[in-house]
């Protein structure tokens, strides 16, 4: 398992570096600006993705670690169905691009997020079979591949919409790698029938209606402060928040290694309760070390990253600080969940959380800006970390919550001093 972290974590490492100096590049060539338009299309595009994605990820780590024989199959019906979602998604946007003010950015940034998802499903049974350190190895080189393609379009001073075409084409050249090198790892896996591929679509409804409603953490974001603030707040506001979700690309890593095997533990008698201890410490220790950087160091953050013209983001670093660290409470929680079979439980949580955001951050960003609809996420994500230990220990004998609250007052009380 420390040897599966090494390999993801240097992975995540390289493709964290890339993506950062990546955005940032982007951000300090266009301006906040133009920035907020492409960030804006960047989000309204993936969370109209968000469909194709259909929350497989979760659903093939768990489903290909339990039965690692029915690997190409697995991966055929996962193949079809997004592909198939994919088609009507991107058919659905060529109608609707005459009506927007951005069209050429809309169905750029979208057929990128469609491509990517394509080759995500390869990457996850990389994982979910062990092949860490072969996917790391590949992950890596195709981001440092990405970052060459985008740095040359800003150096070479391009606008807005050449970057997301070039962006596009990182996205192209990776799944046109991936694609014969998981043919011959895996063996043949053909596409299903319409029929067959539906019939896949319900048994996974409850992974997409989970994926999709986690997913609109900060991507709706762009619309609802465009709607209330602006699209100027909307580029100041998506600096910060990738660097917020570069920092939590560590999340999905940890799920990635941890869920195989807790999946496995729920078929086996004897369970080993080390390794959901093992589990929460690493989650909350990561959540709060990066936390309490972005909180005790915002003016150095932005000064090295992006640079004068984004000087207002420093007041928002400590708010994104605190959120930083209740999100990674409640994955600590959500991924023993997942893992023991209880994804349906979760969306409804999930669902509940986003009523209480939207409903909170439609009043608290309408009075107080981007701090308002940051709190609002704060203390919608406390409430989901809650619920959803409160169903894990339900369900979950051995399990125990007093390590875990105990590091979360503790941790919280570390961001106090940045708020009096």
């Amino acid at each position: 398992m420390f040897r599966n972290i090494f390999w993801m974590g240097l992975s995540s490492v390289v493709r964290l570096g890339t993506g950062l100096i990546l955005i940032v590049l982007i951000a300090r060539h266009l301006g906040p600006e133009e920035f907020g338009h492409y960030m804006f299309w960047y989000g309204a595009t993936f969370l109209c993705a968000l469909l194709a994605n259909f929350g497989l990820s979760t659903m093939l780590l768990k489903e290909i670690a339990q039965h690692p024989e029915s690997v190409a199959s697995t991966l055929g019906e996962s193949l079809s169905l997004r592909l198939m979602l994919s088609a009507g998604i991107l058919l659905c946007a060529l109608g609707g691009s005459v009506t927007v003010d951005r069209p050429a950015l809309l169905l750029t940034l979208l057929l990128a997020h469609l491509v990517e998802i394509v080759s995500e499903t390869f990457y996850i049974a990389y994982r979910a079979v062990g092949y860490y350190a072969r996917e790391s190895q590949f992950a890596m080189c195709v981001a440092v591949v990405q970052l060459a393609l985008v740095v040359t379009a800003v150096l070479t001073n391009q606008n807005t919409e050449l970057i997301a075409l070039v962006y596009l084409a990182g996205k192209v050249v990776q799944l046109s790698l991936i694609l014969p090198l998981s043919r011959r790892i895996f063996g043949a896996f053909s596409l299903q029938s319409v029929r067959a591929t539906f019939r896949f679509a319900m048994r996974a409804k409850a992974y997409a209606i989970d994926h999709i409603l986690g997913s609109l953490f900060g991507n709706i974001d762009s619309i609802m402060l465009r709607a209330h603030v602006g699209i100027n707040t909307v580029g100041i506001y998506q600096s910060g928040m990738r660097i917020f979700q570069g920092g939590a690309q560590a999340a999905p890593i940890l799920a990635y290694v941890f869920l195989p095997e807790i999946a496995r533990q729920t078929l086996c008698e004897k369970k080993n309760p080390r390794i959901v201890f093992i589990l929460q410490g690493t989650f909350l220790l990561y959540g709060v070390i990066f936390g309490l950087v972005l909180a005790y160091f915002p003016d150095q953050i932005v000064n090295l990253a992006f640079g004068e013209n984004y000087k207002q983001l420093a007041t928002l670093l400590p708010f994104f600080g605190l959120l930083f660290f209740i999100r990674f409470f409640t994955a600590s929680w959500g991924v023993i969940l997942t893992a023991t079979g209880h994804q349906g439980y979760r969306a409804k949580a999930t669902a509940i959380h986003w009523m209480l955001a939207l409903t909170l951050g439609s009043y608290l960003t309408y009075n107080l800006n981007a701090y308002g609809w940051i709190i609002a996420l704060t203390s919608a994500s406390l409430l989901l970390g809650i619920l959803f230990m409160i169903r894990t220990i339900h369900t979950s004998p051995g399990t125990s919550p007093v390590f875990s609250i105990g590091t979360l007052i503790a941790g919280g009380m570390l961001f106090v001093p940045k708020f009096i």
